[in-house]
């Protein structure tokens, strides 16, 4: 039995209890129910698909997943092999199969659930065959709604990110959350920092950099390419508020950068932090209260908080290590990637930690290699971000509610900058 330590605080004006994510947040998983994975044959879409599906549903964590790549039976037409499942305490099967039209792929989901001997069949299409993986991200949604877990529908956005190519040239290209499917998106010249500027991901904002930096607006659908700002030195959208109406913006019109807010439906910007330093990587908390950011006040890189008006008090948010330079927001809280000694080895390497501005704790969340550039998932029970150990790279997931981590190599991609 896995056991998981679970610990709650009380939400002040009401009697709710909240979930601390700074605390080791485990539990028992023993009630999860068991899922068999099969596919109808071994076609190669269809196992795309299979292979992906089981690969979602064990980062999602609400279902014990049992799968074997060799069987090619339609199970479900089987009442012995039916029975069999049943004996096993399966509690339900997902079976797979496609079919293809063209570059037109439609992947099928046959889900046979034994508490009521009810069964589901859905259909799912995507218009190239190269999106198979949104394919199995939706049915892994499907059955996660099906038993009522914990929403996991980040699983089905678009991670934006940019990749470099050679000297001065970086393209925007859009991914899936494993960086299986792969698109670009804009190319040609030094095309760096995109980040979504709404959460249905229709636009997004990137800098391009020539004699200055620029940042422009790109719009999915119609190609719009709108710019909004330049500077001579740094410019770049740090974070998008909720609504998309307001940007926190590193930008260096004179010296070096501080950050500023920028009013998208007015186009005010109001500088925020003044100082004969670095101010950057800027990230709304606290109900976009206040802001989070990156400064080398203390002589280097450490993360401190600031109301979201100009030249507020500045308060010092982390007090561990020596080299704190990325950082991602959540509500209150911010992860965040710090160089320490490996214990081992004594070499530098990169760690990540959780912290909450409503306490001063630190929640370790990696212990091997360099791990950087963490990003919140849109429910903030997520985490990603880049790792390097023995000069192989990998995207990690962080799963805070069941205490997991995965990680998926990356093969020919070298990313400076992503968001999702």
């Amino acid at each position: 039995m896995i056991l998981l330590s679970l610990f709650f605080f009380m939400m002040c004006g009401n009697k709710l209890w909240a979930e601390d994510k700074t605390i080791m947040i485990t539990k028992e998983t023993d009630n999860i129910p068991n899922i068999q994975v099969v596919s109808v044959d071994g076609n190669e879409n269809t196992m795309k698909i299979y292979k992906m599906l089981v690969q979602d549903l064990r980062v999602m964590g609400h279902f014990n997943v049992y799968y074997d790549d060799t069987l090619r039976t339609n199970v479900l037409q089987n009442n012995l092999a039916l029975q069999d499942y049943r004996n096993k305490n399966m509690n339900f099967i997902a079976q797979i199969s496609h079919k293809k039209q063209g570059d037109t792929i439609t992947g099928i989901l046959t889900l046979y659930d034994f508490s009521n001997n009810q069964q589901v069949s859905l259909e799912y299409t995507q218009d190239e065959v190269e999106k198979y993986p949104f394919i199995a991200h939706a049915m892994a949604t499907y059955l996660n709604e099906y038993i009522k877990a914990a929403d996991i529908s980040w699983i089905n956005r678009y991670v934006i990110f940019s990749s470099y190519l050679g000297s001065a040239k970086n393209s925007i290209v859009i991914s899936d959350y494993t960086y299986t499917y792969q698109k670009t998106i804009i190319s040609n010249g030094l095309n760096v920092f995109p980040k979504w500027a709404n959460s249905k991901q229709t636009e997004f904002y990137y800098t391009l950099i020539t004699d200055e930096a620029t940042i422009y607006k790109y719009n999915m659908y119609n190609g719009e390419n709108t710019r909004i700002i330049s500077s001579q030195g740094m410019a770049v959208v740090s974070d998008v508020s909720q609504d998309g109406t307001k940007l926190l913006m590193s930008l260096a019109p004179v010296g070096l950068s501080d950050v500023f807010l920028y009013e998208t439906q007015t186009k005010k910007t109001t500088q925020l932090t003044n100082y004969s330093g670095i101010d950057v990587n800027a990230h709304f908390m606290n109900n976009e209260k206040s802001f989070a950011f990156v400064s080398d006040r203390l002589g280097y890189p450490n993360v401190f908080i600031q109301d979201l008006k100009p030249n507020a008090n500045v308060t010092q948010l982390v007090f561990q290590g020596k080299n704190n330079s990325t950082l991602s927001t959540f509500g209150q809280y911010v992860v965040y990637s710090s160089r320490e000694s490996d214990e081992e080895t004594g070499l530098n390497v990169f760690n990540l930690y959780l912290v909450s501005s409503q306490s001063d704790y630190a929640r370790r969340l990696s212990k091997i290699g360099t791990n950087r550039i963490p990003k919140f998932s849109s429910d903030g029970d997520s985490i990603m971000y880049l790792r390097q150990d023995k000069g192989e790279n990998a995207i990690g997931i962080i799963r805070l509610s069941i205490n997991k981590s995965f990680l998926f190599p990356l093969k020919n991609i070298k990313i400076q900058a992503f968001d999702w």
